[in-house]
C-alpha cells in the first residue's frame, strides 16, 4: 500500500483522501454519488479511521451516503459541525443515519470541529484542523461576528493543515470566506503550506471582495501549487478574477485544475492525456480532465501528480484559452 494524500477529482465538490499503509482519514466526500467510493475500492481500501465534513453543503457531504452504505468499507468515526440553517433532504438524511448508527454503536459521530482540536493521524501524517475557532461555532450560522458580519455556512467552514514530517504539505481548506480567514489570522494561525486547495472551487464569496480575499489567502499559505476542484459545468470556476490574483501575485504558484474549465477549453481533447494518474477521477471517461485527481505521493520523496512539465504540456495541447497560462 502507498502513502499518499489524494485530492479526487469528484468533479463540482471536495473530497481527499489521506492515506499511510493501514490508517486512512477522508476529509469532505464530494457529492451525490460514488465517486469517492469508487476511488476507495480502486485502492482496495476497506476501513476508515476518521471522516471530517467541512460543512454542509451538499458537495462536500453526498459521497459519505454512499460510504455509509456500503457492505465494503468501513467507517469508524465521523466529525461535523451543526448548521441550522440547513433543511435539505440530504443533511436531515444524513445526519439522522449517523444519529442511529451511533446509537447501535456501528459508528462513532460526533457534532465538534474547531481550531483547539488535538491533531489525528493516519500513520505518519498529522491533520490538524486549523478552523474554525469556538468563537465562531459558539456563536453560529445566522448569528454575526466582532465586525457585525452575517455568520454562514462558510463562516464555520472546517479547515486542515495536512503535515508530514514536520512539512505542512497541504492546506484543505473547505468553503472559507472573509470571516473564517480574518478568525485565522485573528487567532494566530500559521497556515502555510506547500499546497493550497482553495475554497469555493475558486468562485465567488458572499462576504467581500473576492480579489483582496485570494490576495489575503495566498500570502497567507505561501502555495507553490492552488488546487481547484471543479466541475466543467458548474458555476464556469475558477473565475477569471481569481486565477489573475494568484497570477499577480508574489508567490510564485503553479494552478492545477481537476477538470477542464469551459473558460480554457471549449471543445475537449479527443483522447485522455498520459499525464494523468492512475487514480480515479470523475473526468476522465468524459475526457473532461485537466489535472485530474491531485496527488502527493510521499513513499520515497515528496512527488507532485500530475508531473507539472507532463501537465503543461496538455494545457498548452489541449486547452488553448487556458487562463492558467
Amino acid at each position: 500500500m502507498s502513502r499518499d494524500i489524494s485530492i479526487i477529482d469528484v468533479g463540482h465538490g471536495n473530497a481527499t483522501v489521506i492515506h499511510d499503509n493501514s490508517e486512512t482519514i477522508v476529509i469532505d466526500c464530494g457529492s451525490h454519488g460514488a465517486g469517492l467510493l469508487q476511488f476507495l475500492q480502486d485502492r482496495n481500501i476497506t476501513e476508515i479511521k476518521r471522516v471530517y465534513l467541512s460543512h454542509a453543503d451538499q458537495d462536500h457531504i453526498g459521497g459519505l451516503l454512499s460510504l455509509l452504505s456500503s457492505d465494503e468499507i468501513s467507517v469508524r468515526e465521523v466529525y461535523l459541525n451543526s448548521d441550522g440553517s440547513k433543511a435539505s433532504k440530504l443533511w436531515n438524511d444524513l445526519i439522522t443515519i449517523l444519529h442511529d448508527k451511533s446509537r447501535t454503536q456501528k459508528i462513532t459521530f460526533e457534532v465538534s470541529i474547531h481550531d483547539e482540536l488535538p491533531p489525528i493521524n493516519a500513520g505518519s501524517i498529522s491533520i490538524t484542523p486549523m478552523g474554525p475557532s469556538k468563537y465562531l461555532v459558539g456563536k453560529g450560522v445566522g448569528n454575526t461576528d466582532r465586525k457585525n458580519r452575517k455568520i454562514t455556512s462558510n463562516s464555520i467552514s472546517s479547515s486542515f493543515l495536512v503535515i508530514y514530517q514536520d512539512v505542512p504539505l497541504v492546506f484543505l481548506s473547505g468553503d472559507i470566506d472573509q470571516i473564517s480567514l480574518d478568525e485565522i489570522t485573528y487567532n494566530g494561525k500559521t497556515i502555510k503550506a506547500a499546497s493550497l486547495v482553495f475554497p469555493h472551487h475558486g468562485g465567488k464569496i458572499e462576504e467581500g471582495n473576492v480579489v483582496n480575499f485570494t490576495n489575503e489567502l495566498i500570502a497567507a499559505t505561501q502555495p507553490s501549487t492552488v488546487v481547484f476542484s471543479i466541475g466543467r459545468r458548474r458555476f464556469s470556476n475558477p473565475r477569471p478574477e481569481v486565477i489573475n490574483a494568484v497570477k499577480k501575485s508574489k508567490v510564485k504558484t503553479r494552478i492545477a485544475c481537476t477538470q477542464l474549465s469551459e473558460h480554457c477549453c471549449a471543445d475537449l481533447p479527443k483522447e485522455n492525456s498520459a499525464h494523468l494518474h492512475a487514480y480515479y477521477a470523475k473526468g476522465k471517461h468524459l475526457k473532461e480532465c485537466c489535472g485530474g485527481t491531485y496527488v502527493l505521493n510521499l513513499d520515497n520523496a515528496i512527488t507532485e501528480f500530475p508531473i507539472s512539465q507532463d501537465h503543461q504540456a496538455f494545457i498548452t495541447a489541449s486547452a488553448t484559452t487556458a487562463l492558467c497560462r
